[in-house]
């Protein structure tokens, strides 16, 4: 269909005249290079008179040099990344902060690595100085741009509108607003499914004619909730669930050398937290569960006590628990009582990223009353994961449901990168304490 024919108005019919062409919003670069080069100056040249003792590069490369080099490598490394994630800008500056202060941690500690490694001379203050201002900046450019840039989606049909989510940076359209307004888009959405009528195809194809982007609808709820819908979840899509066999086996072998090299760490906290547990109330200090892991297989988990022994009630925890002792609100709190689980890690029942186990009587409710729930078992289950960070602690049939989306997202886009950035999360969850129970 040519750009110049008409779409489908709400009703799905195609119009009785011409329509004008869909146009796409302008290309943002000057918005991408103004944030890029300001972010630039501001991270990396404003600091030099601080630290510089003289023209840098006027006598060859030295420690100042060493340091410019390094904050503007690093600098770089945080951009990208950043605006890889910043895609769909969250609206609070605690999340935007929540996803670009782990790649920063992650960029400068590094580099500072290489320096280290390769004997270089620079100034440690300022390297890890430029990653603060780079957080401070990405999270305020972020917020800037979650708040005031407002991007126009032409949705087709009109009815999906209603099942869009609602975020202040998008504005959801109708393809009638879109002609009858001249307004400028930066994609169209649809259900891109064989239900799809001729007239709205020949709509979405006339709009990748004139240039603008044509987006599934589940790539935009993914990109804006951190959840792949259960809604509209087909058996061709389960390929699309099954994470990289190398990578997994990659991870497998990392993970145990990782934890091997951590055991001189971990385990004189995991004894003091033992007898702290044994004197605190009497009782066996570690408290076994059968949970249900990878491909169904049950197994039991490891975690430190944290109910008076022989309490009765629910397998589940509760808001207000008066079966959690006073040491046990603290390890609960801070997740302490999940450190034994390393010896689930070790012996290949869980990872350290995955979703969370769930106990053999709920996953059996789970199950049979949410679909697709056994869908979690297509990898080990994890001492933290996506849904863990993003959600906390989930017991009622429409929690788990959201819990479920957020272990069908984490299945769906699982990597190197994604397990970073949930593991140096997690650091920021337990230090704040949220969703603990």
């Amino acid at each position: 269909m040519p750009a110049e024919a008409g779409g489908p108005s709400s009703d799905g019919t195609k119009p009785s005249r011409a329509a004008p062409a869909i146009r796409s919003a302008p290309e943002r670069f000057f918005e991408t290079w103004l944030d890029a080069l300001g972010g630039f100056v501001f991270c990396v040249v404003l600091p030099i008179p601080i630290y510089a003792t003289g023209e840098p590069f006027a006598q060859g490369i030295g420690a100042t040099e060493q340091t410019i080099l390094a904050t503007a490598a690093a600098y770089v490394i945080v951009w990208y990344c950043g605006r890889r994630l910043d895609a769909f800008p969250r609206p609070t500056l605690q999340g935007n902060l929540g996803y670009v202060a782990p790649v920063a941690v992650l960029a400068y500690s590094a580099i500072a690595v290489i320096l280290v490694l390769m004997r270089s001379d620079y100034s440690r203050v300022q390297l890890f100085g430029s990653g603060v201002l780079a957080i401070l900046w990405m999270a305020f450019v972020a917020q800037l741009r979650g708040r005031y840039l407002v991007r126009n989606y032409a949705v087709v049909p009109a009815t999906l509108i209603a099942e869009m989510p609602e975020a202040k940076a998008c504005r959801w359209v109708t393809y009638d607003e879109v002609q009858k307004m001249g307004i400028r888009v930066d994609a169209m959405v649809a259900d891109l499914g064989p239900d799809l009528t001729e007239s709205q195809a020949s709509a979405l194809a006339g709009a990748a004619i004139a240039g603008v982007p044509v987006l599934d609808r589940r790539y935009i709820v993914e990109g804006l909730t951190g959840r792949t819908p259960l809604g509209g979840l087909t058996p061709n899509e389960f390929g699309a669930l099954l994470p990289s066999r190398q990578y997994l086996v990659i991870r497998r072998g990392l993970e145990i050398l990782l934890t091997v090299l951590m055991l001189p760490i971990l385990v004189p906290i995991l004894v003091v937290l033992a007898l702290i547990v044994r004197f605190d109330s009497p009782g066996p200090i570690f408290f076994l569960q059968e949970r249900v892991g990878r491909r169904g297989r049950v197994f039991r988990m490891i975690k430190f006590r944290t109910m008076r022994h022989g309490a009765g009630g629910p397998s589940f925890t509760q808001a207000v628990d008066d079966r959690i002792t006073r040491v046990g609100h603290i390890l609960r709190r801070f997740r302490l009582d999940e450190l034994p689980q390393l010896v689930n890690v070790l012996r290949g029942d869980m990872s350290w990223v995955g979703p969370r186990p769930e106990a053999l009587t709920l996953d059996v409710q789970y199950v049979q009353d949410i679909p697709h729930f056994a869908l979690r078992g297509i990898v080990r289950p994890g001492v933290t994961g996506w849904a863990q960070i993003n959600q906390g602690y989930a017991h009622e049939a429409e929690e788990m449901r959201h819990k479920l989306e957020y272990d069908l997202y984490y299945l769906k886009h699982c990597s190197l990168w994604l397990d970073v950035m949930i593991v140096l999360r997690t650091f920021a969850v337990l230090l704040g304490g949220a969703g603990a129970r």
